[in-house]
């Protein structure tokens, strides 16, 4: 997740690194990954509470073959921690979604689906989807809980959320969450196939052209929606795409202060999903 996001996020009360097991993978579709996490019982299920939503974190994961170092403590001074590991054991962070959170006995699992970026020889890009491919059952990994980004809960008017696949997971988890109130999500993938059922009316899918930029079509499609000025807007994707399509919401005229937004990752460096 790049640091270009909207400034209204939602903290958890108490959040610490912890460590977590890898008890599942699958393929959900051609662009997507889905990894079965389940805590260790090192005090993660005495500190968290499922926002729903577009819930995120940040997981650390280690190189293939290489044992997990992790930077144990509060989610305050992570990073300086993470930065002060000698270079051989510092694992990667990447962020990524809670797509489901749910009670496994005393512990809890979380889905997590990643998106399976490939590059133009149609290899995998990006750490993370390249460790979600092949992770096993049984494997450690780090993880941070960070909230949620989406934030309409002060908002009774229209909704509109505006992704693409890489915010995918998120927006599932808001349409469960926003249940009947008027929504319209503007969503683009890279394959039909990739294409899920909302509990929404007013779902626009755009399948990619494989010759345009990621966003792209999502933003022809946004361009020819009429933006409600009196709208919240979500907007999340490839970092040239969100901003692009934030500015379009603002020109419309919906305020600053209704658009929340971020950036997950870039076309040029594939970080998150």
């Amino acid at each position: 997740m790049t640091t270009l996001t909207s400034t209204r996020p939602l903290k958890p009360a108490a959040a610490s690194v912890r460590t977590f097991e890898v008890v599942g993978s699958h393929a959900v579709s051609p662009g997507f990954r889905r990894v079965t996490l389940q805590s260790t019982g090192d005090g993660f299920e005495d500190e968290f509470e499922p926002f729903g939503h577009d819930h995120w974190f940040r997981l650390f994961f280690a190189d293939v073959g290489q044992p997990l170092h992790l930077p144990f403590g509060a989610a305050d001074g992570w990073y300086a921690r993470l930065l002060a590991m000698p270079d051989a054991i510092r694992p990667a962070v990447r962020n990524y979604t809670v797509r489901e959170a749910r009670r496994a006995g005393d512990r809890w699992q979380l889905d997590v689906d990643f998106v399976v970026h490939r590059d133009a020889a149609g290899q995998v890009d990006g750490a993370g989807a390249r460790w979600a491919q092949r992770c096993r059952t049984g494997e450690l990994v780090g993880l941070l809980d960070q909230g949620r980004i989406f934030n309409a809960d002060e908002h009774d008017g229209p909704v509109l959320v505006i992704a693409d696949e890489s915010g995918l997971p998120g927006v599932e988890g808001i349409a469960h969450a926003l249940g009947d109130r008027e929504v319209t999500y503007l969503l683009e993938v890279p394959h039909a196939a990739d294409r899920r059922a909302l509990p929404a009316a007013d779902v626009r899918w755009v399948v990619r052209d494989g010759g345009r930029p990621a966003g792209a079509s999502a933003l022809d499609a946004l361009r020819a929606t009429r933006v409600d000025p009196g709208a919240y807007v979500y907007v999340v994707g490839e970092a040239s795409f969100t901003l692009a399509a934030r500015a379009h919401c603002l020109e419309a005229g919906v305020p600053k202060s209704r658009v929340d937004f971020c950036a997950y990752w870039r076309t040029d460096r594939v970080r998150s999903a």
